[in-house]
């Protein structure tokens, strides 16, 4: 096994750079933004703009011209949508002082004919802003947010508002180019946050001495289902069972807009969570609300728990050299739909594993998520890690992770899974997996590390003071 290094020469038009980079235009790239499924890069740039990428290739004759997002852009993300597998980048700003915050949107249009994919300008549809260039979204921006986005949802923290929005996004029926958000979920912050990762069942928020485990179907749907075997459900519910259904958010169809098929009357109620009148949907005159649960971080509601990641002895001694006891989850990457790789402030690395029993696609009625439901373990690194890179790959029991101390040097290892015994005896019920790191290589740069990003599952594109490379396993 084998590293190979090649520069990343992307064509950069210098008219987008700040006056003081103009002989060095990677030098004003603050960030790297990556979307996996299409291959998409974006360089945030330290002026505030960005530039998008269709797709990334190694040399500047094969690489199309990107697409400027015009300043400010205080926060951005990645979204992809399904079933039409679009790729939309959002793009967050203040308003009014910041008093509110701005979303704009880029989709991936496909390739026509001979011409290559390119990202264009989407139109919004988000309560009654219809097909927008952008939105507002009515909570405070203050300094900064943070975006994050998974498939079909994403989401937004505001530290100045003390809120984590949750959105789902979906292709609007009426335009190709237009993108419907709908706000699903309110949580309330009662504690710091220091990192979000959201896959597409889990919402992970990083905190002091641990990581808070949110399912995100609850959080996008609200719904229960009678029957615990999804698979036997209908495909479409009668009118009777979608009434009874109770929904802490979703669409809430009153009762006077609704007739079923015996002719009597149905009321469909919520859980006594805060509505709020999103307009009117699709081919419907009555008008009908959408109920958006509102939860407190430490609640535990909606079968959220908190994991706590606990110092093994052998770390006493940084506690003996001044290091603070305490430590907060500041990076977190998902290894699976189960597992995640969670970087904490001292720069030691953990493993969280999900059991099955809390990881199912849509809740049941048996629906639970406990603590006991997660396992995590520490990782004895030798390293103080400041940044780490890895994809999710289900399809080998190996991964391979990019990590750096944010000098000049960049390490290789390999996670593979194995069991181990905990407690007493060597039944099946006390096995559970762990991972092994081993070390595969290392590179050392000219020039200091400012950022790493995932490219594939055995190569990362790594952002210098100067220049950009991709390193890979030949």
């Amino acid at each position: 096994m084998r590293l190979h290094a090649s520069k990343l020469d992307l064509p950069l038009p210098t008219s987008s750079f700040p006056s003081p980079y103009p002989s060095s235009p990677a030098a004003a790239v603050s960030s790297l933004l990556f979307e996996p499924s299409s291959h998409s890069l974006a360089l945030m740039l330290v002026d505030s703009s960005a530039l998008l990428y269709p797709s990334l290739s190694p040399g500047p004759s094969h690489s199309p011209s990107p697409t400027a997002v015009p300043p400010p852009s205080t926060a951005a993300c990645f979204l992809r949508l399904l079933p039409s597998n679009r790729v939309v980048f959002l793009s967050a700003s203040p308003l009014a002082a910041g008093s509110a915050v701005q979303l704009r949107s880029w989709i991936l249009a496909p390739r026509c004919g001979g011409a290559s994919s390119t990202f264009a300008p989407a139109r919004l549809d988000y309560r009654n802003e219809r097909d927008q260039p952008a939105v507002t979204l009515g909570f405070r921006h203050g300094h900064t947010v943070r975006l994050v986005g998974s498939v079909n949802a994403f989401v937004i923290h505001s530290s100045a508002a003390n809120q984590i929005w949750v959105m789902a996004a979906r292709p609007a029926s009426a335009e190709k180019g237009t993108v419907h958000l709908v706000k699903c979920a309110v949580i309330e912050l009662t504690l710091p946050i220091y990192s979000i990762t959201l896959s597409t069942r889990s919402m992970l928020l990083g905190e002091v001495d641990g990581v808070r485990v949110f399912p995100l179907w609850p959080l996008l749907k609200g719904r229960i289902s009678k029957s615990r075997d999804v698979g036997h459900r209908k495909a479409s519910a009668s009118m009777e069972d979608i009434c009874n259904k109770n929904l802490p958010n979703g669409l809430v169809i009153p009762k006077t807009s609704l007739v079923p098929e015996s002719g009597s009357r149905c009321d469909c109620s919520g859980s006594g969570q805060e509505a709020e009148a999103e307009g009117k949907t699709d081919g419907c005159s009555a008008p009908h609300k959408l109920k958006i649960v509102r939860i407190r971080q430490d609640s535990g509601d909606l079968y959220s728990f908190f994991v706590v990641i606990k110092r093994p002895e052998s770390q006493n001694y940084k506690v003996q050299a001044g290091v603070p006891t305490s430590s907060k989850a500041v990076c977190i990457h998902v290894l699976s739909q189960k597992k995640y790789l969670i970087l904490d402030s001292t720069g030691d690395l953990h493993v969280l594993k999900l059991k099955d029993s809390g990881m199912s696609l849509e809740p049941t009625s048996q629906f639970s998520m406990f603590s006991e439901d997660a396992h995590l373990y520490h990782l004895d690194n030798v390293m103080e890690v400041q940044l780490l890179a890895t994809l999710p790959d289900t399809s080998s029991k190996t991964q391979f992770v990019w990590l750096s101390d944010g000098g000049y040097s960049i390490h290789l290892i390999s996670l593979d899974d194995t069991e181990t015994t905990v407690g007493e005896g060597d039944n099946d019920e006390n096995k559970q997996k762990a991972s092994i790191f081993s070390v595969v290589g290392a590179i050392f740069t000219s020039e200091k590390i400012q950022d790493i990003v995932p490219i594939s599952t055995n190569s990362c594109l790594v952002l210098c003071q100067g220049n950009m490379f991709i390193y890979g396993i030949a």
